[in-house]
Order: structure tokens, then sequence, then C-alpha cells
């Protein structure tokens, strides 16, 4: 028995060590004696501590009064305390008595960090020093923390240059009140560069590709000569994926030092390789395949035999057997491409086990807060039940991004019950909703200001409603529009739009009042294609510009309003058929698809109103991998078309439905130039215009005044224009693009002339801010300008791409 008997007993541990012999004999005299009298626990109390809290201590001991005594709940609870970190020696004593045990904790604890403090620190700051530190003032101190602390401020040295540093750490117990200071102490060495690069042991390819290849960068006028060891085995690793993508399957890199350069801040890094042989391909197998037949997956298997070993031709061909694989609903299977050699012969043996078909278990949308879920669920285009198919995963991923709204789709699934699988639709909503308010200023409105609303997901059904104000000295311009994308549950578009526009041109004021309407449906054939009708039917009235007594003359009334008499009110009446596709992966910035729009209009006819005429208008652009890298090309073609009914007269057109190209956000732009800036040559000319003004000597009398002024109108029949974009990210949502633009109008079919055009190039940023949209800026030089000003700014506000 314990207790009177043999007097106290006492559990001792230290952190990271056994139980002494004499505990371990305790232990199994405790256990026999348990077996005979279980026994409870009494007190228990803890001894030593000063800043710790006695009630922590016991309720991470956890060995309570009442519960049943055990020493391996004793054992058990020192474990828990000295994982708090804050004891660096913890006993307990017990004392048996009337069939309870009390415990006593003893504890030390360990010393508090009472401050930090810097020795040799000349390159850096204490205060930045500081700033890395992830131990605390208050903490209690461990030197396994303390080394990971130098660690850390070790690799923020090498980080910026000082890869000869070196850092001593100790705990200094001076300090009174239980409390130590740390003192870091430095040294610092030089901040060096990499100067030099030496390839030992190359001789089958070029250096100079080699050093293409590396992450490190000799130090150089552009930066470089970073000394980072995360660096050094990335290097390790491009370096033989180029050599084994190359021909040479063995080639491996044996090591990597740096060794002192031309001076003390010099480096000189050296890597050695072991290149091996050069190999080719031999033959090509493969086995157990069922499911696909191997004459299909052998169509995978670009290479010729007798050409030079690429290890990433195996990889591709891999990854496209599983793709092709999981077009069928195939996931869980093996293709193991096994190799043998023969000589300077590469046998590629690819071995597939291709398991059970998998079948879509569920289809989970997480990350929708806004946006109601049916608005995605109609997007998906694979359903609960049907056989797994890649494609229909890749479909529905673009799908649901040419919504709009979301700033981040991800697709993946996971195991569900035996091979069948859950397909997870992760979104990532972003800021829809615009508002804006201020001012601008154009050639054509002059000084404006606006008020713009507009929302993408009204009460989260991917519905969009905008409405637009502006009012200025020479224009107003008032819009509203609503659009519901599936009306009724079906995939059938309607919109509506109202609108009241009124600007100053140059001779006359054009005030234009209207409603227009369209229903549209998707195609079966071919995909991603979109078909709608649409009519408009507006008021268009005219007004010539008088300044007091002064009227425009004739000349420029024969130019401009034709068969207009003022103030008349004309009825448009104008019925449309457009076909759209667009493949695009990104309804903003995209990097691959095409985008292609046919736009017909028929306005009068048997559609009635005053005047009469059809327009066409082609307007097709691809996105495409660049040369460069992470840069995308857009190559854009327009074309229109504007001709007459029979016994119609095309001049009888209003101006402002002929082509004129110009800025950069009107409906027909041509960075670099002027809004509305280009129309036929024959109409963009300089007449004598004659002014009336009353004299101010004689009020009874008229004087004639004749001065030089530019028309621009009527615009032309026939419209083409080209545009060549490379787009980039610069920082996410910076997005940037170097264009070249050209284009020309003109008025007569004999008149056209393709390749003689009105061309500019220039730079463009575009950036999506919350509640403003998309904006951007555009700055282009003109090179066929007449006039001085060659270089012309233009701003962007909402569908940046026009």
């Amino acid at each position: 028995m314990f207790g009177g008997a043999l007097g106290p007993a006492r559990h001792a541990a230290a952190q990271g060590a056994a139980p002494a012999a004499g505990a371990a004999a305790d232990s199994t005299a405790a256990d026999s004696s348990n077996l005979e009298a279980p026994l409870k626990v009494g007190r228990v109390r803890v001894e030593g501590n000063v800043s710790s809290d006695s009630m922590r201590v016991l309720r991470t001991f956890e060995l309570a009064r009442g519960q049943m005594y055990s020493d391996e709940s004793v054992r058990r609870g020192i474990r828990k305390l000295f994982a708090l970190g804050v004891f660096e020696d913890i006993s307990t004593d017990r004392d048996e008595h009337d069939g309870v045990v009390d415990i006593v904790i003893h504890v030390r604890e360990r010393p508090r960090i009472g401050r930090f403090a810097f020795q040799g620190n000349h390159r850096k700051t204490t205060e930045d020093l500081q700033k890395k530190l992830f131990i605390r003032v208050g903490e209690a101190y461990s030197p396994t923390a303390l080394h990971t602390q130098v660690d850390s401020l070790l690799q923020f040295y090498r980080d910026d240059g000082f890869s000869q540093v070196a850092i001593d750490a100790a705990a200094d117990s001076a300090m009174s009140d239980h409390r130590v200071m740390v003192r870091f102490k430095i040294q610092e060495g030089e901040k060096v560069k990499i100067t030099r690069i030496v390839l030992a042991g190359v001789s089958a390819v070029s250096e100079q590709k080699l050093r293409k290849v590396l992450k490190t960068k000799p130090h150089g006028f552009f930066g470089g000569g970073d000394v980072k060891e995360e660096k050094f085995e990335e290097d390790r690793q491009k370096l033989e994926t180029y050599y084994h993508d190359h021909g040479y399957r063995d080639a491996r890199v044996l090591g990597h030092e740096l060794k002192p350069g031309d001076t003390s801040r010099h480096l000189t890094y050296g890597i050695t390789v072991d290149e091996g042989r050069r190999y080719v391909f031999g033959t090509v197998s493969w086995n157990g395949a069922q499911v696909v037949p191997p004459s299909e997956l052998g169509r995978l298997w670009r290479e010729k035999t007798g050409s030079e070993f690429d290890a990433s031709a195996i990889e591709r061909a891999q990854g496209e057997a599983y793709a092709l694989y999981a077009e069928r609903g195939y996931l869980y299977l093996n293709v193991e491409p096994r190799q043998g050699t023969r000589d300077s012969l590469v046998d590629i043996a690819f071995t597939v086990t291709e398991g059970q078909p998998s079948t879509v278990r569920l289809v989970n949308i997480v990350g929708n807060h806004g946006t109601r879920e049916k608005v995605i669920r109609r997007q998906i285009t694979i359903h609960e039940g049907e056989r797994f198919r890649r494609s229909a995963l890749v479909r529905t991923q673009g799908d649901v991004f040419r919504l709009g709204i979301f700033s981040d789709v991800q697709m993946d699934f996971a195991p569900a019950e035996s091979t069948d699988v859950d397909i997870n639709v992760k979104v990532t909503e972003k800021q829809v909703g615009t508002a804006s308010a201020g001012a601008g200023y154009t050639s054509e409105s002059g000084l404006t200001g606006f008020l713009e609303l507009g929302h993408n997901n009204v009460l989260g059904n991917a519905q969009a409603l905008s409405l637009h104000l502006e009012r200025g000295g020479r224009t107003s311009n008032y819009f509203l529009s609503f659009t519901e994308p599936w009306f009724h549950d079906t995939p059938t578009l309607l919109g509506f739009s109202a609108f009241n526009s009124s600007i100053d041109r140059d001779f006359y004021k054009e005030k234009k009042v209207g409603a227009s309407g369209q229903i549209g449906r998707p195609l079966p054939h071919p995909d991603y294609s979109h078909l709608s009708l649409g009519y408009r039917i507006e008021t268009v009235t005219y007004q010539q510009l008088v300044a007091g007594d002064t009227t425009v003359t004739p000349v420029q009334n024969a130019i401009t309003l034709k068969d207009t008499h003022p103030g008349e009110a004309r009825l448009t009446s104008v019925a449309s058929l457009t076909f759209t596709r667009n493949s695009t992966n990104n309804p903003f910035y995209p990097t691959q698809g095409t985008r292609l729009t046919v736009a017909d209009e028929f306005t009068g006819g048997l559609f009635g109103g005053s005047v009469n005429f059809h327009k066409h208008r082609i307007d097709a652009r691809a996105y495409l991998p660049s040369v460069l890298r992470r840069l995308t090309t857009m190559v854009r073609a327009r074309v229109g078309l504007l001709g007459e009914y029979a016994n119609e007269r095309l001049e009888h057109v209003p101006a402002y439905e002929r082509f004129r190209l110009g800025g950069g956000s009107t409906i027909d732009p041509l960075r670099g130039y002027d809004d509305y800036m280009i129309v036929p040559d024959k109409f963009d000319r300089i007449v004598m215009e004659r002014r009336h003004l009353r004299s101010l000597v004689d009020p009874l009398a008229d004087s004639v005044t004749t001065y030089p002024v530019r028309v621009r109108y009527p615009g032309g029949r026939y419209l083409t224009a080209y545009t060549l974009e490379q787009q980039f990210t610069v920082v996410n949502p910076l997005h940037a693009v170097i264009f070249f633009d050209a284009g020309n109008t003109w008025d007569l079919g004999r008149e056209v002339q393709p390749f003689r055009l009105k061309t500019s190039a220039g730079v463009g940023f575009r950036i999506e801010i919350p509640l403003l949209g998309n904006i951007g800026f555009d700055y282009g030089y003109g090179f066929n300008r007449d006039d001085r000003a060659k270089w012309v700014g233009h701003f962007l506000l909402g569908n940046v791409n026009n």
C-alpha cells in the first residue's frame, strides 16, 4: 500500500524525457494496488506557478476530484501541461489516505521574454528586424521557437542578397522578475550578387540556351543576381527537364556551388551537369485498352520513329489519353508509360488499366450568395444520373462564366459511392451593380454631366437593368433598358428599351425619341450561337442651328439635310435580325475563342415610316495565343453595307444612319481619330461658308462674311475596319493593350479601295472597379490625320470591348 506505510510517493518528468525508474516501479505497484482497491482522486493543487493561472493548469491536467486515479492519467496530464509550452519542469506528489489520493502538481515555469536586443545590424534597421519577429515580449521563452526565429531572420537577409549572414541568438537572464532578454548577434557580411554563371560538363547543348532556361540570372542592368536557395532547386529541375525534352534521357544535375567572384561582393554560380548519351524514339505500343480502340490511342502519338527523345511528348500523350477516357466517363484508370532502351533507342509501351465508368451522382453549387441557384443550374450541361463527360464539364464552366456575373468559376469532381462522382461548381460573385456620376468631354458632345445606374443581376435572376441620364450644353441623353435572359424559365431572351436624346451637330440639331424590343433564342447549330429579332420605332426631328440672325447656308443644308424640312418629325420604323456566336472563355478579357455578330436592319419599306433603307454589319474577332508568353492576340474585322430598296434613292438616308469611323467608344470606333472623323473623301472637305451678320455700324445693313469650315457629313455607304491587339495582364485587375487600327468608309461601290485605309496605333488600359464597372483609356496616334493633333485619348466606360 501507498501513503502512511511508505510515505508520499512522487512522479516527476522532464520535457521530452521518460519517467524515472522509480516512477515506473511505483506505477507497477500502484496498478497492483488499484486492482485490489481502486482509489479516487481527492484534492488536486498546484505549486510553483508564478504567472500561470492555477485553474488553467488544473483544467489542462484533466484529473479532478472524484475521478478514478491511475498512474497513466497522471502521466497523460503531465504531457498535456508540457504541451502548453510554458513549463520547463513538471512533477507530481501524491498522498493516499482514507481511500483517496491527493495530488500536488509541482511546476517550474519557463522565464518570460522581457525584451529583444539586436547587435551588429548595420544594413537592416532594428525596426525592420522587429517586424520579422513572430515571438513576442511576454511569451514563455522556448529554445526551439528561438531557433526557428533565427532561421526566419536569416532568410530575410538572404532574400535581400546577404548570403553570408550569420546570426547567433541567446537568452540573457540578467533581467529580474523571472524574465530574460533575447539577444541577436548578427554578422551581416557583404551584400553579394551573382555576376557569372558557369556550366560544367556541358558539350552537347548550347550554353546560351541553357542559361535562358535558368531561373537564376546574372546581375545586370535590369537586375538579377539574387542568391536564393529555392531558385537553385528550380534551376536543377529546369535544366534536367530541358535535357530530357531534347534527347538526353539520362541527364542530371550533379550539384551546384557558389564561388567567390572578381570582387568580395561578386559570386560565381557553378552548376555541374552529367549529360549522358543522346536517345531517339523507337517503337510505341498501347496495351490493355478495350473501351478506346488502340488505333485511336495510337493517333495521340505524334512523334516518328527515329525522332529525338522528348519526355514532354510522353507526358502529352499520357494526358491526352486520360482526357480521351474522361470523355467516355472513365476516371478511375491508369495509363503507365514504360520505357525500354535498345542502345540509343527508347521504346515506349503504354499500359492501360481501365476500371469502371463513372456516373454523376450530385451536382453541387457553392459560392452563390446573391445569385439564385437556378440561374447557374440552367447553364449546366452535365446532369445528375448521366455518364461523366469531360467536355460537358469544360462547357459548363464556360457557360457559367459567360453570364458575366462571376469573377471566377471552378469545376471539379470528388469520389462518391463506388465509381460515381459528385460535381462541384464553385463560383465567386463579383460586384455587378454600377453607379457612377460625373462629367465628361467629347468632340461631338462637348462638356456633359451624367448619372448612370446599372445592374446585371437584378434580384439574383441575371436580369439586366440600365439607366443613363446625361445633360450638357450641346447634348441630352436619357436611356432606360431591361433584359430578361430566361423568360418564363425558358431560354427565351426578352429586352425592352426607351430613349430620348438630343444633340447639336455641326450645322443642325437632332432629336430622337423612341423605344425598342427584342426577342431571341439559342440555336442548336452551330454551337454557342443565338438568333434574335428586334424592332425599333423612333421619331427624329431636325432643326437648323440659328445664332441671332446667323443661319446655315443652302450649301450646308444641301450637304447635311437633303429633303429634310426643319422641325419636321420623321418616323423611323426598323426591324432587325441579329445572329451572334460567342465561344470566348471570358466575357471581358478572353484569352481564346471567337465572337461573331451579323446584324441586318430593314428600315421602312413593309414596316412603314418615312425613311427607307437597309443596313448590314459583320463584326468578327478571334482570340489567339500570342508569339509572346502571357499575351493574347486579338484579331478583329468589321464590314458594313448600306443599301436602298427598289425605286428608292439612297440620298434620302439621314446622315446619322451612314457609316462614320473614329473615336474609342462610338458605334464604329477607330482610335487615334476624333469621334466620327473618318468619312468618304469627297465629303471630308472644306467649304467656304457665308454667314449673314448685322453690321455694328448700321444695324439695318447686311454684311457677308466668308470663312472656311470643315464638313464631315453625311458619311459612307460602305465600311471596313481591322484591329490587331496584344492584350495582357499588368497586375490583376489592371489589363493593358497594344493596338493597331485601320479602316475607311466609301460612298459608292466603285469607290471602295479595301487597302486604302486610315491607320493608327497606340496603347490602352482596362480595369474593373466595383460600382463603376469596366473603365478604360486608349491613347492612339492617327497616321493619316491632316491636322496638327496626331495623338488623341479616348475614355471608355462600360463594355470596353465595344
